[in-house]
């Protein structure tokens, strides 16, 4: 058997290539250098026409307050979603990996809520945390107006975070649970020997082999958190209360879409791109040190 395929020309990767590439092109790169032109142009709500304005419109978004303001709430909410959410999958895929009675039915279990959208689960954690005929109302039956997320910008800023880290749990949790049942068996058998029980075994031997992931996970969420958490947002506080949550994300269809300033959102969509570019640089620099010096 042959170790890999072998093609007499060229004509048939690129066929096969094309549909991908096609698909890529169409729906990534063209939106993306469209909103790089529009960045520098003052483009009417509804077309006909725009007027090349040069850099005006990232001076203004610069010196606007609102951006800073949605920067902040973003790294809140992108810091905390991805954290939490980390940590939580960590916690169970460690457990899961103890073989206990039931776990191979837990993990399966467990990976199901991936597949659920982000604006559905909004519309249900908008329920859930509904002060008045949600679960959590009876909170307000203790002491009236003690949870009142529709008013409240940092409880309202925890829902948002809450759901967010709930959809990354699933994805989290095979990427971990896989890395760990990779471990080689023998350094968990010497520990073993040695006295070192399950819990010593993690911290000692699991974790310092699991940054590689670690490192991944945390890129991954964190590009998820500033680019796909619209449909979390939208349907769970549209942004509100008075702009407690209206992340980047969220900023950029609203000024868009609503405030029909194209010019600017397609400026913040810019902008946001290379903040995660320069972000996922920066993580993988300082975790790649953090490795090197591991090892």
């Amino acid at each position: 058997m042959k170790p890999s395929a072998r093609f007499p020309g060229r004509q048939i990767p690129l066929m096969l290539a094309l549909p991908q590439l096609l698909l890529v092109a169409l729906f990534f790169y063209w939106p993306a250098c469209k909103a790089v032109w529009w960045s520098f142009n003052l483009v009417r709500p509804f077309g006909n026409g725009s007027l090349f304005v040069g850099l005006d419109n990232y001076v203004r978004i610069l010196s606007d307050a609102t951006f800073y303001a949605s920067l902040r709430i973003t790294a809140i909410f992108a810091v905390a979603g991805v954290g939490s959410g980390g940590l939580i999958a960590l916690a169970l895929a460690g457990f899961a990996d103890l073989n206990l009675r039931g776990s191979a039915v837990f993990s399966n279990l467990l990976i199901w809520p991936y597949a659920i959208a982000g604006a559905v689960l909004g519309v249900i954690m908008r329920f859930i945390a509904n002060p008045i005929v949600g679960p959590l109302a009876h909170l307000n039956a203790i002491h009236p107006g003690l949870w009142a997320p529709q008013s409240n910008g940092t409880e309202a800023i925890a829902v948002i975070t809450l759901a967010f880290a709930w959809t990354q749990v699933p994805f989290n949790f095979v990427i971990f649970l896989a890395a760990l049942r990779s471990i080689p068996q023998n350094y968990l058998a010497a520990a073993a020997i040695d006295g070192a029980g399950p819990v010593r075994r993690f911290f000692d031997i699991k974790l310092p082999m699991l940054k590689p992931f670690i490192l991944f996970v945390t890129v991954a969420s964190m590009i998820e958190a500033m680019t796909n958490s619209f449909g979390i947002v939208d349907t769970l506080t549209a942004g509100g209360p008075a702009g407690a949550t209206n992340i980047i994300a969220y900023k950029i269809y609203s000024d868009g879409f609503v405030g029909l300033d194209l010019s600017g959102s397609s400026t913040l969509s810019v902008i946001l791109m290379f903040f995660i570019l320069a972000m996922t640089f920066a993580q993988f620099r300082v975790f790649e040190r953090r490795l090197d010096g591991g090892n």
